[in-house]
């Protein structure tokens, strides 16, 4: 697989895809305006969504940039965060109408009674080879086995990352107690790893393109294989009180997201044409890079995995019955 313009481009670009740096820009919104709520019969046409500089979100992209949502009758208009949980008060305070999030943060603020969340579509999964778990060409780890006992980086404690990999290590025959995790910031994840505090990196794309062709970096793990296949990430969430008032402006919000996800099943382009506007990915890596899938559907025995094994984790203090979270799928 070819790197792109530089290692030093792609790493930043993986940064960005777990939304831990701050984006600048963004993309335009169609020139043309919707109709009116009362001429669409939507509740309103005008939408803020906050959304995260990363290859996850692109779907909300590609919709506006293909006029999907001004086929709906709604004209968009990202608001980019760094993390999701910065996003939360906003929604709460009506700042925006929806945002892009990974669950577990969505679903751990659920459980704590801050958020009464509504999931509004599903957005990215874990794609094979789009995670992780390297090792320095010189490193003892040559197995799965041989990671017990080891250091291993994540972005945030106590998140996605974290949550999918114990599944896999177990199924791999590797006690996950033994794992010990530390947060490392992204830019600190080199220096720590040829340093020598991690003795493995926890890595996504387009960082593992990164680390291959620039290190020399070889897998021993794919977090997102065996019971983490196709692990649910991200997805696009409001307040259940916004969607009580708004059911026909979620429905239409659904479907261009949905028909969004379709259109990048067989279309890489337009997925690598919108990810320089709002993230530090070039073109070259954009055209390179292993994409997650993109969910054109909303699967609640999927979903349902993620907030059973926050339960199992002990990260939820009771069980979240995820389908009823979930909006109905519309039509596209």
């Amino acid at each position: 697989m070819r790197l792109g313009r530089s290692a030093r481009a792609a790493i930043i670009g993986f940064a960005l895809t777990l939304g831990a740096a701050a984006c600048t820009s963004g993309v335009e919104t169609t020139a043309s305006a919707p109709p009116s709520a009362s001429v669409s019969g939507l509740e309103k046409t005008k939408l803020k969504i906050a959304t995260l500089p990363a290859i996850d979100s692109a779907a909300l992209y590609v919709a506006i940039d293909q006029k999907l949502f001004e086929q709906e009758g709604l004209e968009v208009t990202p608001q980019v965060v760094q993390n999701a949980p910065e996003a939360i008060p906003m929604l709460l305070n009506g700042e925006i109408d929806a945002m892009f999030g990974n669950y577990v943060s969505m679903f751990a603020a659920h459980d704590k009674g801050s958020l009464k969340l509504r999931i509004l579509a599903e957005g990215s999964r874990a794609a094979p080879d789009s995670l992780s778990v390297m090792a320095l060409p010189n490193s003892p780890i040559k197995t799965a086995k041989d990671l017990e006992g080891k250091t291993i980086n994540v972005n945030v404690l106590h998140n996605f990352q974290e949550l999918a990999l114990t599944q896999v290590l177990k199924a791999n025959n590797v006690d996950p107690a033994t794992i010990k995790y530390v947060q490392v910031t992204f830019q600190n994840i080199m220096p720590s790893w040829k340093g020598g505090q991690i003795d493995a990196a926890y890595l996504g794309e387009p960082m593992v393109t990164a680390a291959t062709a620039s290190m020399g970096a070889r897998k021993i793990l794919d977090p997102a294989s065996g019971p983490a296949a196709e692990f649910p990430i991200s997805g696009y969430v409001s307040t259940q009180d916004w969607y009580d008032k708004n059911p026909k402006v979620s429905a239409a919000f659904q479907r261009a997201i949905h028909n969004a996800a379709k259109l990048m099943e067989t279309n890489r382009e337009a997925v690598a044409k919108v990810l320089p506007n709002f993230t530090q990915i070039d073109a070259a890596t954009a055209a390179t890079v292993t994409f997650p899938y993109f969910s054109s559907n909303d699967n609640p025995v999927r979903l349902q995995r993620v907030a059973d094994w926050m339960l199992e984790a002990k990260w939820l203090t009771k069980a979240i019955d995820v389908k009823a979270l979930m909006s109905p799928t519309t039509s596209g």
